[in-house]
């Protein structure tokens, strides 16, 4: 299947689609129309861009349509990036589907989320869903903001994977007769092939990519653009960050050392104050180097859990004293507002780091929790909270 398909009847009516989202549709109407005010936006210097983040109505309702509309769509394996499937969708399949080539060929597309616009999404909903003008109009208001996709939404990433929903799949086709893999995830595309291209084949590979992307009104980031070829000295030979010159996707030798160097690092920290935030910070931030290592099925990443498993961090007794005040203080919140998720979210926060606290002060740390857990037993859980 190279096409995305969506095998499931139309959404017929706004009241079908309030139905589908859980909302009256007087609600669903007026998160609608103040849409404009529902977002926060948040600067990325070291990246240049601007993120939006739907505030807690409306980010329910994106993941409402998440769950029940986009997720319902069977998308084509080329398709790597921010889809929930039953098979791993990521960065490092990604990498997998290119790890035999000879030749590489890395594209980006400029500034994606922020020119996909309104009637690019018109198309996805009145052509691919075959939604009637009404439901489109609407799910429109709910999925874009200031006349595109804003990056940070969290229907965005689907919206993006199907932007080309109409095209891409016969280009995967071309390409696949003529023995060349090709792959997106979201703005980033890859096309590999198992012979050396010369410059020219290549140009010829590019070119109606670059021209399904001027269909949309998107354009290529010409400063990305790679051609890569393996055993060749000083080049990249990486897909979406993973060298694949092995035939594996991996984390070059000098990225392991780096890892290996911070695990060295929390040892040594470990002894001297395993209780400051910078340790919890230096924690945290090689705990997350060494699930990716494990990601990739690297066979050092086994030993290094071990070993930061022998060095976790814990509280000292200031922020325990400060655990205990927190806790009271949300044993004070009446039983009405547990639903909020303002206090999920504290709720939650607050037992991960009586976890943290088990480690040091294992019968301080369970009398709270189960006295935090019988205060709170009508607490929904944020899947419960977000998806109803």
């Amino acid at each position: 299947m190279d096409k995305p398909n969506y095998p499931h009847e139309s959404i017929a009516s706004l009241d079908s689609l309030a139905k589908v989202l859980g909302l009256s549709p007087k609600r669903m109407q007026a998160i609608a129309d103040k849409v404009e005010q529902s977002y926060s936006a948040y600067a990325l210097p070291e990246k240049n861009r601007t993120v939006f983040e739907p505030k807690f109505e409306l980010k329910k309702i994106q993941k409402r349509i998440n769950s029940r509309i986009f997720e319902l769509v069977d998308f084509p394996i080329y398709l790597q990036g921010g889809i929930k499937a039953a098979k791993k969708r990521d960065y490092v399949e990604n990498a997998k589907i290119h790890a035999h080539a000879e030749t590489l060929i890395s594209l980006d597309i400029r500034k994606f989320y922020t020119n996909i616009k309104v009637e690019q999404v018109r198309k996805i909903y009145q052509y691919f869903f075959k939604f009637p003008k009404d439901v489109t109009d609407i799910l429109i208001k709910l999925t874009t903001y200031k006349g595109c996709v804003p990056q940070g939404g969290c229907t965005s990433s689907y919206l993006a994977n199907l932007v080309f929903f109409n095209s891409e799949y016969r280009l995967v086709s071309s390409f696949r007769g003529k023995g060349v893999n090709y792959s997106r995830l979201l703005d980033d595309v890859t096309l590999s092939s198992s012979k050396n291209l010369d410059s020219e084949s290549c140009s010829d590979l590019i070119k109606p990519v670059v021209n399904m992307f001027k269909l949309h009104g998107l354009r290529l980031n010409n400063k990305k653009t790679k051609i890569e070829y393996r055993g060749k000295a000083n080049k990249g030979f990486e897909v979406t960050g993973l060298w694949v010159e092995h035939r594996k996707p991996k984390l070059r030798r000098s990225e392991r050392r780096y890892i290996r160097q911070l695990v060295y690092n929390c040892e040594i920290r470990y002894t001297i104050d395993r209780t400051s935030n910078e340790y919890h910070e230096l924690w945290n931030k090689t705990s997350g180097q060494v699930a990716k290592l494990n990601r990739l099925e690297h066979p050092q990443a086994k030993s290094l859990r071990k070993r930061l498993s022998d060095i976790l961090p814990e509280y000292d007794k200031y922020d325990t004293h400060k655990i205990k005040l927190l806790t009271s203080k949300l044993l004070e919140v009446p039983k009405e507002q547990h639903s909020k998720i303002g206090r999920i979210n504290e709720f939650n926060k607050l037992m991960y780091k009586l976890g943290i606290l088990s480690r040091s002060n294992k019968k301080l740390a369970k009398s709270l929790k189960n006295t935090l857990k019988s205060h709170y037993k009508s607490v929904p859980t944020k899947k419960v909270y977000w998806y109803g």
